[in-house]
């Protein structure tokens, strides 16, 4: 076998192993959610359809991506920068709530957020979308509590919903429901039976104050 031949060899592997990465899940419905303390807010007043930079202290591995720096995007997302034939664009990494056209509430109680919690190894970077409201809602009664926690091993990614009141079509955004996820991992069904799929067409209904989505890999 030539150096060219080993070469190629090597390279496939490698992909192989990489596009194999999944995930588990794992269900919780009574946890106790908390607001962050002593975050750091990113959002301005008019948070519809921008991202925030946020440069994590240590790389982190989130789907088949080793990342440092991410990237708040305030449809509930968590993306990286990534580079394709000379193009540069951001991709999903997590998905916390995409799909519903999230935005701040006019009332400005609304804001994107994060906080390091823990200590080496065991560092938590959290992201908190806090009383986020819908494109659409023109009464600004619906709300949204949740956060994105990223483990520091990058083996735990965790979805933590706090109290919730919205319109249900409206949230849901037509025939898709919220998406939740990470990388080309999506939940589906149920919110409270949840399973995982490659199909992304999002939950049909909406996580409630407790509930948890927690996935893990090896």
């Amino acid at each position: 076998m030539n150096l060219k031949a080993i070469f190629l060899f090597v390279l496939l592997v490698v992909f192989g192993t990489a596009q194999a990465q999944t995930y588990s899940l794992a269900f919780s419905a009574n946890q106790s959610y908390q607001n962050l303390v002593n975050d750091t807010v990113l959002s301005d007043t008019q948070w519809v359809a921008k991202k925030y930079k946020i440069v994590l202290p240590f790389p982190v591995r989130i789907s088949n991506a080793v990342v440092n720096t991410i990237y708040v995007d305030t449809d509930g997302r968590i993306m990286r920068l990534a580079t394709s034939g000379g193009s540069t664009f951001f991709r999903t990494l997590v998905w916390g709530f995409g799909n519903c056209g999230l935005r701040q509430k006019e009332n400005d109680t609304s804001r994107v957020s994060w906080v390091m919690e823990g200590t080496t190894p065991n560092r938590i970077a959290k992201v908190q979308f806090r009383n986020a409201g819908f494109v659409g809602d023109e009464t600004h009664t619906d709300k949204l509590n949740f956060q994105i926690w990223i483990h520091e091993d990058g083996k735990r990614f965790e979805l933590a919903f706090g109290p919730t009141q919205a319109n249900l079509m409206r949230a849901m955004n037509g025939a898709y429901g919220p998406l939740l996820g990470i990388g080309v991992q999506y939940i589906r069904g149920t919110p409270t039976v949840p399973i995982l799929s490659t199909a992304d067409y999002g939950l049909n209904g909406l996580p409630q104050n407790g509930q948890t989505y927690r996935f893990s890999r090896p």
